[in-house]
């Protein structure tokens, strides 16, 4: 294989990286790779080259995830806000009100996840930390249920689904808190050797 050859495609190997660090370190690494072609067997070459990009650019591409901002915040944030908007425009209507109060709800916690999810990683509580968030949010749901099958009397056939869904949610948060919790207590009582 020419040397051109070669390096073209390295070139090619090189796009596995992400964007910002091809940018700043490709055109040195086409040049080392380049170099290294001129003094050592290509063989050892491709073989060191192949093993290097397999190992850093898994690590590379996480940094650069957990570096680069959040645009999902601002998209979830105004899903929250149309949310708000639907319930108010809504009158007395009971459907839009809780179709719009329940998308403001859900998109707003999605909005503060994708914002604490941007945020660095070692100002980041373990996961276990977050447990009574997740109490408190399926409780809340079952208690919204509540609220909305009280006030309508009856289930209407539109509201069903929405409503199950909710109820699963609300489920699956409560034990998932139940869960985190219990391992939560478990890693304060290792760390505090008891």
């Amino acid at each position: 294989m020419t040397g051109q050859r070669a390096l073209g495609m390295y070139k090619v190997l090189l796009r596995v990286y992400p964007r910002s660090f091809r940018d700043e370190y490709g055109p040195d690494m086409v040049l080392l790779f380049a170099q290294q072609l001129r003094d050592e067997p290509a063989a050892r070459i491709w073989v060191r080259g192949v093993v290097d990009l397999a190992i850093t650019t898994p690590s590379l591409h996480l940094e650069h995830h957990m570096k680069r901002s959040s645009s999902s915040f601002a998209f979830f944030a105004v899903l929250s806000a149309a949310g708000v908007l639907l319930a108010l425009t809504g009158g007395s209507t009971l459907g839009p009100l809780a179709v719009g109060l329940s998308i403001a709800a859900a998109a707003g916690v999605l909005a503060f996840l994708s914002w604490r999810r941007s945020q660095a990683v070692a100002t980041a509580r373990p996961a276990t930390a977050q447990w009574w968030k997740l109490l408190i949010g399926g409780a809340g749901m079952l208690a919204a249920v509540n609220i909305v099958t009280t006030i309508t009397g009856d289930v209407y056939e539109w509201l069903w689904w929405p409503l199950m869904l909710t109820i699963l949610l609300a489920i699956t948060s409560l034990v998932s808190g139940l869960v985190l919790g219990l391992a939560h207590l478990s890693g304060r009582r290792q760390a505090h050797g008891v």
